[in-house]
């Protein structure tokens, strides 16, 4: 589907969730939240070697960086406080000219927004392309939660100092990118599935 490292699919996990701790290994649906992701994308016809997890080099994430190796999923270690530079971590080690930034706590990935982004990324040559507009530190929604898609030029990453960032910008990835650069909006795109994040444990029983 994509050559040469054009497009990467970047989960980024960790099990140090406060709200609902290790929830990226929870069972679900005959796997894990995350191995469901995982396979999800495997279906949909991505390589195995354009998909990796990125997660912190905490001691907590050892037991994480054990599950995906033996699931034989690549794993890309990092900060577990500054994600971004954990981001440029991962551009530096897979070498992938863009990466879609996904989550280990929203298994629910609809494929025809996701292909959309990343077919206007590539032709706009965006910096970011995304499904949310990021006002400070107040985000605006042009799809439910949980199926939000960043599509993050790794280029245009790589060139910004992470230790410059504030707190927030160190978490969150994608709100520098509106101080910096053009960034597209993907506003129109209708979907009909309600919110499918799992932060709680009351969200896992409603998406098992």
């Amino acid at each position: 589907m994509f050559n040469d490292k054009e497009v990467g699919f970047v989960i980024q996990a960790r099990l140090g969730s406060t709200r609902l701790p290790a929830k990226a290994l929870l069972y679900y649906r005959g796997t894990t939240i995350l191995g469901y992701i995982i396979q999800s994308l495997l279906d949909f016809g991505i390589s195995p070697d354009l998909i990796c997890v990125a997660t912190s080099t905490s001691p907590a994430d050892d037991v994480l960086t054990s599950y995906l190796t033996e699931i034989g999923c690549r794993v890309v270690r990092g900060s577990e406080d500054n994600v971004f530079s954990r981001y440029q971590g991962v551009a530096l080690e897979t070498g992938f000219k863009n990466m879609v930034r996904l989550t280990g706590d929203n298994p629910s990935i609809n494929t025809e927004l996701l292909m959309h982004c990343v077919k206007s990324h590539l032709q706009k040559k965006s910096a970011l392309t995304t499904t949310r507009k990021i006002e400070g530190t107040k985000v605006i929604r042009y799809v439910p939660k949980g199926l939000s898609v960043d599509v993050l030029n790794s280029d245009f990453m790589l060139s910004i100092d992470n230790t410059t960032l504030n707190k927030f910008e160190m978490e969150h990835v994608i709100p520098i990118f509106f101080k910096r650069f053009n960034v597209e909006l993907i506003k129109d795109f209708r979907v009909s599935t309600c919110d499918a994040s799992i932060d709680t444990f009351d969200d896992y029983v409603r998406l098992f």
